[in-house]
C-alpha cells in the first residue's frame, strides 16, 4: 500500500494510458484490420492503442516517485487556483464527440466535424464565438483534405435526411 501512495500523478497517467490502449486494441481487433494499402475498421483503432500503450510506457518509466512533502507557498507568489474540476471544458468535449456521431450519421463529414470543433473549443473560456468558428472552419478544411480526399474515408460530406 505504501508503494501506491508513492506514485505520483504521472504514473497513474501511465497506468491509464496502458489501461485504455490495451482496451482500445482489445476493441479493435473484434475488428477487421485489413493492410496498409487496404485499412480495415479497425486498423485506427489497434494502431492508437499501440501508440496509446508506447506513450503510457515513456511517461512510466520517466516518471519519478511522488516524494513530495506539500509545504506552504511562500514566494509571494499568486495560490495557484483551487477551483476544482474545469466542468466547463470536460462537458464541451464530451458534447462535441456526441455531436460528431450524431451529425456523421445524419449530417455527413462536414457538418459533424464542423459541429465538434465548434463544441469542442467552446470548453475554453478565453475562446470566443468568433475564434471558435474559424477554428472549427480551419479543422474541416483540413479534415476534408486529409480523411476524404486522402485517405478516401468512406463518409459522405454531406448526406442530409
Amino acid at each position: 500500500m505504501r508503494k501506491l501512495n508513492r506514485l505520483g500523478k504521472d504514473h497513474w497517467g501511465a497506468l491509464l494510458l496502458l489501461a485504455l490502449g490495451v482496451f482500445v486494441i482489445w476493441l479493435g481487433v473484434g475488428y477487421r484490420i485489413g493492410t496498409l494499402h487496404r485499412m480495415g475498421p479497425g486498423f485506427v483503432p489497434v494502431v492508437i492503442g499501440v501508440l496509446m500503450i508506447g506513450v503510457g510506457l515513456a511517461i512510466g518509466i520517466t516518471a519519478t516517485p511522488d516524494t513530495r512533502v506539500p509545504r506552504p507557498i511562500t514566494t509571494g507568489l499568486p495560490r495557484p487556483s483551487q477551483e476544482g474540476p474545469q466542468w466547463r471544458g470536460w462537458l464541451c468535449i464530451l458534447a462535441g464527440v456526441f455531436a460528431f456521431v450524431i451529425l456523421g450519421q445524419w449530417g455527413g463529414f462536414v457538418p459533424a466535424t464542423f459541429a465538434s470543433v465548434f463544441i469542442a473549443a467552446l470548453g475554453d473560456r478565453q475562446n470566443t464565438l468568433k475564434s471558435a468558428t474559424l477554428l472549427a472552419l480551419a479543422m474541416v478544411a483540413m479534415a476534408v483534405i486529409v480523411f476524404h480526399y486522402g485517405l478516401q474515408l468512406q463518409l459522405d460530406l454531406f448526406a442530409w435526411p
